[in-house]
C-alpha cells in the first residue's frame, strides 16, 4: 500500500511533464557570473556539455560544474530549452533577475537561506549539495602548534575561531558547533586575525592541492589535520516563478537532477572538480548539532 501511495505523485508529476511542449521557441536566459562564465569556457573547450564525464580539467569548480550539470538535467528529463547565457556580477541583482522574470535561473547555486525569504518569487529545485556535504577546514598558520595538535572537539572547541556573521551558514555551523568565534567583517580581516595571532583558524574549503596549503599573500595556511567540518545548508538552484516557462523549466531541471543524483554524476562531478575532497574522505567530521533543516533535500 504504501508503494502504491509514493507512486502516485511521481506519476503525476512525470503526467506533467508530457503534456509540456517538447521545445520552446525563443531562447531563455539564465545568468552566471562573469569570471565562472570564462572558467567554462575553458573547462568545455568547444566540447558539448552534454557529451562531458569527466569533470576535471583547467578552469573546473564547483561553481562551473554547476553550468554544466544543469544543462545535462535538463538533457535528462527531456525537455528541449535553448539557453542563452548572460554574465552578471552581482549577486543580488541575479535574484532580482528572477524574482522580475527577466531571466529563468541562475547557472550556480545558492544556498536555501538566501532562497527561503524569496519562497514566493522562486521555485527551488532538490538539493544539489546537500546540508553537512560542503565541508571545510580549520585553516591556521603553520606556526600555531597548539592548533595544529588540536584532534578533539574539546580540544577545538578551546580554540580562537574568526569569521564573519554575513557569511551566515559558516557563522551558524561554528556557533552549532559551540566554537569560540569572532565576527570580522571582511575575509581580509580573517586573515590579518591569523596571522597576527589574534585568532588560531578560519574555515575555508580544501584546497586542490596536494598539502592543500592555502597561499595568501601574508604567507599559507594549513589545515588542521584529521578534522573537517560540514556546513549545516544545503545549496539548490532558484527558478524564476513569474517567467513564462518557470514552472515547466523548474520540473524539468528538478527531474532531471534526481536522475543525475541517482546515477552518482552530480558526487562524481563534485569530486571531479576538487570540491568534495578526496584526501579528506576519511578524516573525523566534528559534531555539529543540526539546527537547519529543509524539506527539499
Amino acid at each position: 500500500m504504501l508503494g502504491a501511495v509514493m507512486k502516485q505523485p511521481i506519476i503525476k508529476f512525470l503526467c506533467f511533464l508530457s503534456l509540456l511542449p517538447a521545445a520552446l521557441a525563443d531562447p531563455i536566459t539564465v545568468l552566471v557570473p562573469p569570471d565562472v562564465w570564462a572558467d567554462y569556457q575553458q573547462l568545455v573547450d568547444g566540447r558539448d556539455p552534454l557529451e562531458i564525464t569527466d569533470f576535471s580539467g583547467p578552469g573546473s569548480r564547483r561553481d562551473v560544474v554547476e553550468v554544466i550539470l544543469m544543462q545535462q538535467a535538463l538533457d535528462r528529463a527531456n525537455s528541449d530549452f535553448e539557453l542563452r547565457f548572460e554574465t552578471e556580477a552581482d549577486y543580488a541583482k541575479t535574484l532580482e533577475a528572477l524574482v522580475e522574470g527577466t531571466a529563468i535561473a541562475s547557472a550556480t547555486s545558492a544556498w536555501m537561506n538566501d532562497l527561503t525569504e524569496r519562497w514566493e518569487d522562486l521555485y527551488i529545485t532538490t538539493a544539489v549539495i546537500e546540508r553537512g556535504q560542503f565541508e571545510a577546514g580549520f585553516y591556521t598558520p603553520q606556526a600555531n602548534r597548539d592548533a595544529l595538535t588540536a584532534r578533539s572537539d574539546g580540544e577545538l572547541r578551546r580554540l580562537r575561531g574568526v569569521s564573519s556573521r554575513n557569511w551566515v551558514i559558516d557563522w551558524q555551523t561554528l556557533n552549532a558547533f559551540g566554537a569560540r568565534v569572532t565576527h570580522a567583517d571582511t575575509w581580509g580581516e580573517m586573515v590579518d586575525a591569523v596571522f597576527t595571532g589574534e585568532q588560531d583558524y578560519l574555515l575555508a574549503p580544501f584546497q586542490r592541492t596536494e598539502d592543500m596549503v592555502l597561499t595568501l599573500e601574508e604567507g599559507t595556511l594549513v589545515p588542521i589535520p584529521g578534522v573537517k567540518i560540514g556546513l549545516t545548508g544545503s545549496r539548490h538552484f532558484a527558478i524564476s516563478r513569474s517567467h513564462p516557462d518557470g514552472s515547466y523549466f523548474n520540473a524539468s531541471l528538478h527531474l532531471g537532477l534526481m536522475r543525475l543524483k541517482k546515477e552518482g554524476v552530480v558526487t562524481r562531478a563534485y569530486e571531479d572538480a576538487g570540491f568534495i575532497n578526496r584526501q579528506v574522505k576519511d578524516w573525523r567530521p566534528v559534531e555539529v548539532e543540526s539546527t537547519i533543516t529543509s524539506v527539499w533535500e
